[in-house]
């Protein structure tokens, strides 16, 4: 039972004894439902269920309203890596790689040479912020440390672990400090007891008790606990926006040779066909496409 309520949550927390926050993060039907999307190879699925989790956290970090999304573009085998976190508290992700993966591959081995970007859109700002770390290192969680020190400048740690049935994670960041003697040795502190963390703990144990074996010494505080669930953007009309950036006589030489147009979501696999009357519809006038309540869905 207490694995059911503990599944699919972030947890917030801050350290009294120290200028520390903190946030935990377990995946189980969420990863279930994205990796049922595709046939990953296991080292491809590794590193999806690291993103998802990594998203969870930075999308929890930075309290936005609207959408957190990482992103990997590389020359190797792993083309693309894409997670979506929103305010909604919903998860989304996909990956794209081509030829045989060895189960053992290394990060570098999938990725090769590319970036990853953080991009965040809020409904409150004009243009979406975009931060962006080259492929190094030798995991996801590294990437993103490197990217916190150079753009964010905040000492911050990242653990991330993934099965078959389970993705975890756990973020520690350092905050301002009022005291400057205490504020590194402090830091030092907390990372010393977390760095003994072992991934099967991250991916088994709930939040109090992975919390009290990593720092029973100290005074954790609970914050607020978050649901998170799988769910896709997707939808009729955005599909129909696309066949209209086809074109007109695109769409209709689709339509001569299958008889319809069918696109199905990368993400949740939902297909979405539309047959020749749906087509015409979506390229006629404002007015017939207002008119018709069967055209666009």
């Amino acid at each position: 039972m207490q694995d059911a309520i503990q599944a699919d949550h972030l947890q917030r927390f801050i350290f009294d004894s120290a200028a520390v926050r903190g946030e935990w993060v377990q995946l189980k039907q969420t990863w279930t439902t994205v990796k049922m999307q595709r046939e990953y190879p296991p080292a491809v699925a590794d590193l999806l269920g690291q993103m998802l989790a990594a998203a969870a956290l930075l999308a929890e970090t930075v309290k936005i309203s609207g959408r957190l999304v990482l992103q990997c573009r590389t020359d190797g085998p792993v083309s693309l890596i894409m997670v979506e976190c929103t305010s909604d508290h919903t998860l989304r992700g996909l990956a794209n790689w081509q030829g045989e993966i060895a189960d053992n591959a290394s990060m570098q081995e999938l990725l090769g040479k590319g970036s990853l970007a953080i991009t965040i859109e809020s409904v409150d700002a004009k243009h979406p912020y975009q931060g962006i770390v080259s492929v190094q290192g030798e995991s996801i969680a590294e990437m993103l440390e490197m990217y916190f020190a150079q753009s964010e400048q905040l000492q911050t740690r990242i653990w991330l672990a993934t099965d078959d049935n389970t993705v975890g994670g756990l973020l520690l960041q350092q905050l301002p400090e009022q005291d400057p003697e205490l504020h590194d040795e402090n830091w030092q502190r907390i990372l010393y007891l977390a760095e003994t963390i072992a991934k099967e703990e991250l991916l088994n144990l709930d939040v109090v008790s992975l919390l009290y074996r990593l720092f029973h010494e100290e005074m954790v505080r609970l914050l607020s606990t978050t649901v998170l669930e799988f769910s896709c953007t997707c939808s009729r009309q955005r599909v129909a926006d696309t066949i209209k950036l086809l074109g007109r006589q695109e769409a209709e030489d689709i339509i001569a040779e299958r008889g319809f147009v069918e696109l199905a979501c990368e993400f949740c696999n939902t297909h979405y066909r539309f047959d020749p009357v749906d087509v015409a519809g979506l390229f006629s006038d404002p007015l017939n496409i207002q008119n018709d309540s069967n055209t666009v869905h």
